[in-house]
């Protein structure tokens, strides 16, 4: 895989997102492969942010350390990140915002100081347009032509009008030959011969997506970071596709009116992150007792507390798992890139309605605000299962709501579309929704849920593997570790070192064929982004068996293929 990274940093505010943003879309016209994050502070204005791009000439799905293009929008950039600048890396800075220490740091070759608002002041341009001139600028370093930069300013300031529009592309072009005059030509990134269609869209998109694929009608929810993007796209196109977009209160009535909504009939859903999922215990162990399907979105972020809240962690695992009081069914998907992402939220419908239960699927802020190129999704995949549903002539008039059967699944009739009576209780119950409280019915309605929870777990999603299948080398994660784990393997293979990779779509819970896998001959790491090993532990406490070592990160940074890599280099053990 030939690869190519541009990394542009500076502080919120000074639109290095719009560059980004510009770039990714006409990156993806011109046909290359991406994957993009982004690292931002929580703050609206001021600190070091920056948003990395990697191009490459196959499918990529994680980051790279190497930078060779680093554009520097203020000091901080130059100060921070220059150490990450390839030998023959090009920087592009505006002289505009150095200090005299800066300057004397880009007083080597390949360093283009490059007034980004003075560029579109002389043209006649407002300075909001020096955002086009920084993308035509690294333009000249991926193209020859800037046909394709224009066309998407034209796409994405159509809006605004044609003088806009003009203008924006006159700035780019100036950016454009002011670095093809002072570098020349330069070896320019690969691209695939053949790319083909592709989406753009980061995991934000993708869940939403997902989710109003499977047939979702109602959702509820409370921003939270970073998870509210689930929520804006609802809210921009859910009414097209006949969907309620509730924005509550607070994260306790947002899950309750989900419940309410999936009580009644319809798909629904919420979704937050690690304080608004600890709002919502109270209402799961109701959707857990009560049989009520609900989906829940838990976009995790380094905790305890607020934590982190505009970075990336894995620490919800045991939270999720263990998702409230009493026991009860459920279960944890984990998906790993944005095609997953998309095609999981059908499986957290059907599940949540084939067992009457909560699903939760953890996302997280790496996953949730990272973009990568992907196939157009294939719809015909997406099936919807709304489980034992009866019509109001098969229940009649005598229906039981907790009618006891041998698998636990009772048969689920919607409000008022029969004449039998739909009673659900939070307070223990009988087979008709009535509240009781003999130990006899107890014991049997306890027996009777649970014996769902049997069957969610004999039909556990698979692990999905990548690299050697007789490996010396197995690493095992969850979640966004999915793409840093694939390349590692991959390297570590073309490097004579055998090696597999196992990915848990699913987390509760586990599939039984983990067992085997863990079981192999061979070294098996544990890879993930929390600090306590909460993956580890619980595949300890299901199967008995540790892992030869666990490599974690908890600094808040994502994970991607050289860190794990450098920790495998170093001696990982259990617990490092």
């Amino acid at each position: 895989m030939q690869t190519f990274n541009i990394k542009i940093g500076g502080q919120a505010g000074q639109g290095l997102v719009s560059i980004g943003n510009i770039l990714l879309r006409a990156a993806t016209q011109e046909g290359w492969h991406l994957f993009a994050h982004q690292d931002y502070e929580s703050r609206i204005r001021g600190g070091h942010n920056f948003f990395q791009i990697r191009l490459a000439n196959r499918a990529v799905a994680t980051w790279e350390n190497d930078i060779d293009v680093l554009v520097a929008l203020d000091e901080a950039t130059i100060t921070l990140e220059l150490e990450e600048l390839k030998a023959d890396g090009v920087v592009i800075y505006d002289p505009d915002v150095l200090g005299d220490e800066a300057k004397e740091l880009v007083n080597r070759p390949n360093c283009i100081g490059l007034p980004f608002a003075q560029v579109a002041e002389e043209l006649g341009q407002p300075k909001i347009m020096a955002n086009a001139a920084a993308a035509g600028a690294i333009w000249a370093l991926l193209s020859e032509d800037i046909k394709v930069l224009h066309e998407t300013l034209d796409l994405m300031f159509m809006g605004k009008g044609q003088q806009i529009v003009a203008g924006n592309q006159k700035v780019a072009s100036a950016g454009f030959e002011r670095v093809r005059e002072i570098l020349g030509e330069r070896p320019r990134p690969s691209k695939p011969a053949h790319p083909g269609a592709r989406l753009l869209l980061k995991g934000n998109d993708a869940l939403p997506l997902g989710a109003l694929a499977a047939g979702l009608k109602f959702m509820s929810a409370y921003p939270m970071t970073p998870s509210t993007g689930v929520t804006e796209l609802i809210s921009e196109y859910g009414r097209a596709a006949n969907v309620v977009m509730e924005q509550a209160e607070d994260e306790i009535s947002a899950i309750n009116m989900a419940i309410g909504a999936s009580y009644a009939g319809v798909r629904s859903m919420t979704a937050t992150s690690g304080g608004g999922f600890a709002l919502m215990t109270e209402a799961l162990s109701l959707a857990g007792s009560a049989e009520i399907p609900i989906v829940v979105i838990d976009a995790m972020r380094p905790g305890p507390s607020t934590g982190l809240p505009t970075r990336t962690e894995q620490g919800d695992l045991r939270y999720a798992v263990a998702m409230s009081f009493g026991d009860f069914p459920r279960a944890v998907l984990a998906p790993g890139d944005v095609e997953e992402a998309f095609y999981l939220m059908g499986q957290a419908f059907n599940l949540a309605e084939e067992y009457q239960m909560p699903v939760v699927v953890l996302s997280d802020q790496h996953l949730a605000d990272s973009y990568v190129t992907v196939p157009p999704f294939d719809l015909s995949r997406i099936e919807i299962r709304r489980g034992r549903v009866v019509s109001g002539a098969e229940a009649g008039p005598d229906y039981v709501r907790y009618q006891f059967t041998e698998d636990g699944i009772s048969p689920r009739l919607y409000p008022g579309f029969g004449e039998g009576l739909v009673v659900s209780a939070g307070d223990e119950h009988g087979e008709h929704g009535h509240l009781i409280e003999d130990a006899e019915t107890r014991q049997k309605m306890m027996d009777k849920r649970m014996a769902k929870q049997r069957l969610v777990e004999e039909n556990a999603l698979e692990p999905v593997l990548c690299g050697a299948e007789e490996a010396e080398v197995v690493l095992i994660g969850f979640g966004s570790t999915k793409g840093a784990i694939a390349e590692a393997v991959d390297i570590l293979n073309s490097q004579g070192v055998k090696a597999q990779g196992v990915h848990l779509p699913q987390v509760y819970p586990l599939p039984r064929s983990l067992e085997m896998l863990m079981k192999k001959p061979a070294r098996t790491y544990i890879v993930e982004a929390n600090y306590s090993g909460q993956l580890e532990e619980l595949v300890a406490s299901r199967f008995a068996v540790k892992p030869t070592g666990s490599i974690r990160r908890y600094d808040g940074r994502p994970m991607n293929a050289k860190y794990i890599l450098d920790q495998l280099q170093g001696g990982v053990g259990s617990g490092s």
